[in-house]
């Protein structure tokens, strides 16, 4: 849960009992809300802080028009839409746990939210995709040691399962089964869209529990996380930190030889959207994607594979067929 930092200036009683009943929902909110959702609250709890203590206004409670100014002030320094509702969103919830009225419900929020949507474009850059073709470029050349197993390892499984990057570090041995053909299945205990632990199924192909099994046995891993940090070239140390797999991605992108430019845009999101998009490109209908990666809605899939479906579309069929994207040899 989100949470406000100290402040040098004297409070009001209803602040101060305001402020303790936000420590109590606090305290509360470390057994409700992951780790990473709570470090996100508070980090955009920070940056409203910032502001209203560099404009001198109050922060909590706040008003409608001091969210106001913040929301303008977020567009005139560029920040991303979603960016901003996110902070909207936590700025809600910090009044909202504490039994307050909410400011964001009011008109002059809602209508600096609206301003904000047709003053800017709400379409994000997307992380630079990394698909089987990458993957098995670096596993064919990668070598050999602790670190090119534990890679090798950690892109098959990310591939196959479409992991995200804090369901990847979570797994356990106990959480993979092998076949006896060599397939596998991984059990994701919980997800960013199975907050209550349900838990989902995972496959594994051969090629991938060959991988795996060579990095356990070589890391000598029998039991607990799957996925931990190297010291040195041989020790093993303890499960890997979630942010570590995004720079896991960057090194990969920079072993295949990618263009800095597009290692820049290398992110934890990077094989999930290759895996989606190797999908489509292999005409694996949208339900069998949706549920290969875990979501409950088709706006991600589609955003991660809209160039794949752009180039499978009505009008690229309507152009094949029409002789338009035939190659001109006259032309050559």
């Amino acid at each position: 849960m989100a949470s406000i930092e100290p402040t040098e200036r004297p409070l009001s009683a209803p602040v101060e009992e305001a402020l303790a009943a936000l420590q109590r929902w606090d305290g509360m909110a470390q057994r409700a809300y992951s780790e990473n959702t709570r470090r996100a609250q508070k980090a955009d709890a920070a940056v409203f802080q910032a502001f209203c203590e560099r404009i001198g206004e109050a922060f909590f409670p706040a008003s409608p028009d001091t969210i106001r100014a913040f929301i303008q002030d977020c567009v005139l320094q560029a920040k991303k839409p979603a960016t901003v509702r996110r902070y909207v969103a936590t700025i809600a919830r910090i009044h909202i746990a504490v039994g307050l009225t909410d400011p964001c419900a009011s008109e002059p929020v809602k209508m600096a939210v609206r301003e904000m949507a047709l003053n800017t474009t709400a379409r994000q850059r997307q992380a630079w995709a990394l698909g089987w073709k990458e993957i098995k470029e670096f596993i064919d050349s990668a070598g050999t040691g602790l670190r090119a197993d534990r890679e090798r390892a950690l892109l098959c499984v990310a591939y196959d399962t479409m992991a995200r990057r804090a369901e990847l570090v979570a797994l356990d041995l106990a959480d993979i089964s092998f076949m006896p053909n060599g397939t596998g299945t991984v059990l994701i205990r919980r997800s960013k869209t199975d907050q209550e632990g349900q838990g989902a199924m995972g496959y594994l192909s051969r090629d991938s529990g060959r991988w795996l099994r060579i990095w356990l046995e070589n890391a000598k891993i029998t039991q607990g996380a799957i996925f931990r940090r190297l010291v040195g070239q041989k020790r093993v140390g303890e499960r890997l930190h979630p942010d570590i797999v995004s720079d896991i991605y960057k090194r990969v992108a920079r072993w295949v030889g990618l263009p800095a430019k597009q290692v820049a845009q290398v992110s934890g999101h990077s094989i999930r959207i290759g895996a989606t998009q190797d999908l489509l490109a292999l005409n694996i209908d949208l339900a069998s994607v949706m549920q290969a990666g875990r979501w409950k809605s088709t706006a991600m899939p589609m955003r991660y594979g809209e160039q794949v479906l752009a180039a499978r579309g009505g009008m690229a069929r309507a152009a094949q067929a029409q002789g338009r994207d035939e190659t001109d040899r006259e032309a050559l």
